[in-house]
């Protein structure tokens, strides 16, 4: 039976640990193809790893799901707009987003504007 997911393909950031990687791992479960976006930052905001991304993709590939990594950020536009060109380069749509990724500073998430950050 295929999944609920089965040739999805859908976007989770923040998904390097936590939360995110949780739900990233469910989606890749259910049948969906995911980019794992996450910049490998700390709780505080601050440093940047490929290895927490790299981590998530090797589990859902242990399981015998498919991900591919993008490292870019969500608070900037244009890293943002790599992160959705990563999906497209790689599995040609995006059907989900799972926008997970989060370090509050002092802007909050519905107040952002494409300059905020």
């Amino acid at each position: 039976m295929a999944g609920m997911m089965e040739g999805k393909v859908v976007v989770v950031t923040g998904s390097g640990g936590g939360i995110g990687r949780e739900i990233a791992l469910a989606m890749a479960a259910a049948g969906a193809r995911v980019i794992v976006a996450d910049i490998g930052a700390s709780l505080s905001g601050e440093g940047g790893s490929a290895t927490p991304a790299q981590q998530t993709k090797q589990l859902i590939e242990q399981k015998g799901g498919a991900a591919e990594i993008c490292t870019e950020s969500v608070a900037e536009w244009s890293s943002a707009q790599k992160i959705v060109q990563a999906a497209l380069d790689h599995y040609g749509r995006i059907d989900g987003v799972v926008n997970n990724a989060g370090i509050l500073r002092d802007v909050i998430f519905h107040r952002m504007s494409r300059k905020s950050g």
